[in-house]
Parts: C-alpha cells; structure tokens; sequence
C-alpha cells in the first residue's frame, strides 16, 4: 500500500511541477470541473464550502471508490478523499524497453548509475562499476541529485550516494 500512495503522490507532484496546480486538480477526480475560485466535484448532494485561508488537505485512497468524500470541521483544511489512480503508468512492453526508455531520457551512464544505486556507492565505487572517470561519476551523481534522484553524504574523506524513492520509482520492475 505504501508503493501504491507513493508512486499516486509521485505521479501528482509531477502534474504539478509540470503543470501547475489547476491541472493537477482537474486531473484528480473524474467529473470535476474547476473555475476561477470554484473547484466543482461530483457529490450526491450539491454543497458550497467557503475557505477563507483554511486550505485544502487531498487524501488519496485505494480504498474508496465512490465521490470523493468531504469533511469539514471548523478551523481545519477541507479534507478531500477521493479514489487514487492507478500511479505512475506503466511500461507497455517489458523490463527491457523500460530500461531503454529510461536510458533514452537520462542517458546510459546515468540510468544504470540509478539502478546502481539500490545499495549506497562511494563515487570511486561507482566509477570503477560504471567504467568512467570520478570526475565523470561525480557529475553524473551531482545532475541525478539535482533532480531529487539521488541523495548524497559526506563520510570522512568518502562521499556516499544512494537512491532516493523518487529514483527508486522510476527504476522499480513490474512484474
């Protein structure tokens, strides 16, 4: 369940980060429809809710199918449950043309750097498994990290790098 909310959070972040909120939230729910200041959703019964700063709190479940569900208690953000989506979508062919398509978009060295990076690597290490110079590892593991793929440590004179769940998203197998 967890894998499930992460990847619907991931897959909504990334509506967001690359069209905005509006998009986001009209993507959300089947049948809704947004306007300026209106954000209209299917309901069995027709309700205005005003805002006035509160804010809105989004739960995804896998659990609910129906309309979304709406609760509002005073002083707390209008909290929205509606049914999650499918997550990111998936690869049509299989392990292989993901892999390909992953390298399309970030490049060889660096998808197999990700894929790598299940386990925590040294930039030597990572060199030396990536047949590439540190200088090369190192500004592979900086752009991946600049992407919120990877994170890195500084551990005495080492320096450790390993997948983020974002880069783990996009690496994970489907069965």
């Amino acid at each position: 369940m967890q894998d499930l909310h992460r990847a619907e959070f991931t897959r909504h972040a990334l509506t967001v980060a690359e069209h905005g909120v509006g998009a986001a939230l009209t993507a959300l729910v089947p049948g809704r429809q947004l306007r300026p200041d209106v954000w209209e959703l299917p309901a069995p019964v027709a309700q205005d809710f005003v805002l006035s700063g509160r804010g809105v709190l989004l739960m995804p479940t896998f659990h609910w199918t129906g309309h979304p569900l709406l609760s509002d208690l005073p002083g707390r953000p209008l909290t929205v449950t509606f049914p999650a989506g499918p997550g990111l979508p998936l690869p049509a062919g299989g392990a292989a043309d993901a892999d390909q398509a992953l390298a399309a978009v970030l490049g060889r060295t660096r998808a197999e750097m990700l894929a790598l990076l299940a386990e925590e690597h040294t930039t030597g290490g990572l060199a030396r498994r990536l047949a590439v110079s540190d200088a090369t590892a190192s500004a592979h593991a900086a752009a991946l990290r600049g992407a919120g793929l990877v994170t890195t440590v500084r551990a005495g004179r080492s320096v450790l790098h390993r997948r983020t769940e974002l880069g783990s998203l996009l690496v994970r197998r489907h069965g």
